[in-house]
């Protein structure tokens, strides 16, 4: 059993997406922990966990963005120099790919090693993807 922990930005309609990851994820029998950027309780630390999740809808339609509430919540995070991470985001247009990259920008400008990133557009896909996460 691993222990995964999902963080999703609150902008955007992420919430089912976030869950669906988890549910697949918990179907091989892992503990997952899910928290969007909104959580204000004591800092969250990688520490405990064996993978962190984080993802961002893609804002824009060809000059890619991200909200900023993921980077902030980020920044918050402690204990996360080598953390294995996957980064995923909502499509939108010609700005996925870039906003794909900001996402995996966020995670290593805090010192996380993204392992793996995806496009996931329903729940389906993010219950599958939660299923094939390698950990």
């Amino acid at each position: 059993m691993h222990k995964i922990l999902i963080i999703y930005s609150k902008e955007g309609e992420l919430k089912e997406i976030a869950e669906g990851i988890a549910e697949g994820a918990r179907k091989d029998g892992n503990e997952v922990k899910v928290l969007d950027t909104t959580y204000s309780g004591r800092p969250v630390t990688f520490f405990p966990y064996d993978l962190v999740v984080a993802g961002a809808p893609t804002q824009g339609i060809i000059r890619a963005s991200i909200p900023s509430d993921l980077s902030e919540f980020l920044k918050q995070c402690k204990r996360t120099g080598g953390q294995k991470a996957v980064a995923f985001v909502t499509p939108r247009f010609f700005a996925t790919n870039k906003a794909l990259k900001k996402v995996m920008g966020e995670l290593e400008k805090i010192g996380c090693i993204v392992n793996d990133f995806r496009t996931i557009k329903n729940r389906k896909e993010a219950v599958d993807f939660g299923q094939s996460l390698q950990l």
